[in-house]
């Protein structure tokens, strides 16, 4: 974001424009978008970074036959104001870039651009600043415009630059970025941060026609005060869609969607939280709805935890609506219809939701820093037990009937404490317990009456090498753990379903780890002999248990990014997915062969 100095003018062309864009860390870039697509566009679903620009089809045609803008350019944008402002601000060139207030999707900041012929003959404030900073710089002065978010990440950056703690520095940062308006002219006070001698940059601001209030002592920051300067002559963003009108009616968009095969689809929707992604999926014990559990994504959820209805997608409660926490550590439901859930709140917050009276009571709170959500709560087959994960063991208590207000705890086992990022998870018999850590370097099989460790394996390999474990379940049999286990990042061929032998931890299907390779989510059918594994590219695999064979195959989400979340509903008929967009389907699953 900080810039030494201006670049000369060129003749501003299309490729001119993608290169000042591609200087933006973490921007997707859309060139000319199928003017019948823009009502339903989304460029979280399109594309990989945390912000956004992209113009229509009738708009591109701003650009003559040889690349050179002939008319002014409307734009959509997403990401920083400041930051896209400076960006063409440093090519001397002024665009008009306006903010909406309306939200969209879970972009801080977003709106309209306007890059126009004027932009290159048009001056500003903005850009005279600049060159008042590049004079600074060629007089030895670390002269930084439009660095760091606050003054203290403003300073930080000075420390990074400067050429000896004493030389003469100053700066303005985003935040104080929105004394500029939408085409870069001065309206309120500008702060300028220093250090060293005031002076000098005090009478290069004067020199270039600037009024400022020098500061009295070294606490007080330089003031450069609006000018009454006319505003510069870009086009507004409406004027600009005038001047590009679509040349023919645009016919339907196509849509892009999810191919044919034998998982019917029954219903589409999003999470109640659009864009995020999905990361945990429950059907109740009636197959009526679903529990949908988003993660953040550039900025927490609204809703965390969510009941929708299976057919429709829409919001019929939000669970912990007043809970601050991070990602959800669990889902289970009792016999009797109660939900259980865990969150990660500045360690483990569990709650329970009691149908009758539509009531949520806390039932533990344990204060750590957990690092993972993988594995935080967890419920036996009986519903008798409830597993908590704390810092250093497991909290074992009994499950309470409805309307208690508390669980007592009766015991606490784990054996050594794992060494980092603690998981846990309760065996189906209520009479073992999983305890490790989410890197996977170590997993160990305890006995809950004694205490005493049964076996131990390594997940993810000795020497420890790295990875992590992203899920954990027991086979419906329960006589096998099986974890999603990640070497590295995501990738084609980084990941796998390991599974061991709870009788004595051996490894065990070794066919099933290496037909599962690109793992991204799996769950287990309810009859026990299937199971279904998402990947990166949207595509849902159904392989035998625990043999690994190919049963059946396709892509299931219409966006692009991989499949998160995948659960069964009690009879298997149906089957959920969810992505790291935030789409949702439900499919029919075909029955046994």
């Amino acid at each position: 974001m900080v810039g030494a100095g201006i670049l000369c003018r060129v003749t501003i062309t299309r490729t001119l424009l993608k290169r000042i864009l591609r200087e933006i860390d973490g921007l997707d870039v859309f060139p000319a978008v199928d003017d019948a697509m823009l009502a339903e566009f989304s460029p979280r679903d399109e594309g990989e970074g945390h912000g956004f620009v992209y113009w229509s089809r009738a708009a591109d045609q701003a650009f003559d036959k040889k690349g050179a803008l002939i008319r002014p350019l409307p734009m959509w944008w997403g990401t920083s104001r400041a930051e896209l402002q400076m960006a063409f601000a440093r090519r001397k060139l002024v665009v008009r870039i306006e903010a909406s207030d309306v939200p969209r999707d879970d972009y801080a900041e977003h709106g309209t651009l306007v890059l126009s012929p004027r932009s290159e003959a048009a001056s500003a404030d903005l850009l005279r600043l600049l060159d008042v900073f590049a004079a600074l710089a060629k007089r030895e002065v670390l002269a930084l415009a439009c660095a760091g978010s606050t003054q203290s990440a403003g300073w930080e950056i000075v420390a990074e630059r400067e050429r000896d703690p004493e030389q003469t520095a100053v700066f303005w940062h985003e935040q104080s970025h929105d004394a500029f308006d939408a085409v870069g002219r001065l309206t309120s006070r500008l702060h300028l941060y220093w250090r060293g001698d005031a002076g000098r940059v005090c009478d290069a601001l004067v020199e270039a026609g600037f009024t400022v209030e020098r500061p009295k002592s070294d606490t007080q920051s330089i003031v450069v005060l609006p000018p009454d300067n006319p505003s510069p002559d870009i086009e507004r963003f409406a004027d600009a869609l005038v001047a590009n009108p679509v040349v023919a009616a645009a016919k339907p968009a196509r849509k892009a969607r999810a191919s044919a095969g034998p998982f019917a689809p029954l219903h589409r929707y999003r999470g109640p939280d659009r864009t995020k992604p999905i990361h945990r999926l429950r059907f109740d014990p009636t197959g009526a709805w679903l529990v949908v559990a988003q993660s953040p994504h550039y900025g927490g959820p609204e809703h965390l935890l969510s009941r929708v209805d299976v057919a429709t997608g829409e919001r019929q409660r939000t669970f912990a609506a007043d809970c601050d926490a991070w990602e959800c550590g669990g889902i289970d439901f009792l016999p009797d219809g109660r939900l259980v859930f865990s969150l990660q709140d500045r360690g483990v917050r569990v709650k329970v939701w009691e149908p009758a009276g539509d009531v949520e009571r806390e039932l533990a709170c344990e204060k750590f820093s957990p690092g993972s959500s993988v594995a935080l709560s967890s419920i036996d087959a009986g519903g008798t037990t409830l597993a908590v994960t704390t810092g250093t063991d497991v909290s074992l208590r009994t499950v309470g009937p409805p309307g208690a207000e508390a669980w007592p705890e009766r015991a606490r086992v784990s054996g050594a404490p794992a060494k980092a990022y603690p998981v846990a998870l309760l065996a189906p018999d209520g009479r073992h317990v999983l305890w490790g850590d989410f890197g996977g370097e170590e997993i160990r099989w305890i006995d809950v009456a004694s205490g005493r460790k049964l076996w131990k394996a390594h997940p993810l390999g000795v020497p420890y090498s790295g990875g992590a474990m992203d899920e954990l379940r027991f086979d419906p049999a329960g006589e096998h753990l099986v974890a999603l286990c990640r070497h590295g990042g995501w990738a084609d061929e980084g990941q796998s379903l390991q599974s061991y032998a709870l009788a004595d931890g051996k490894p065990a299907h070794a066919a099933l780890e290496k037909a599962s390779k690109g793992v991204t989510a799996f769950a287990f059918h309810p009859d026990g002999a299937r199971v279904a594994i998402g990947k990166l590219d949207g595509h849902v695999v159904l392989l035998a248990y625990p043999g690994g064979e190919l049963l059946a195959s396709q892509k299931v989400l219409d966006k692009k990014g991989r499949v998160t979340a995948i659960a069964f509903d009690p009879t298997g008929a149906r089957m959920a997915v969810g992505s790291e967009k935030g789409e949702l389907a439900v499919l029919a699953v075909p029955a046994r062969a």
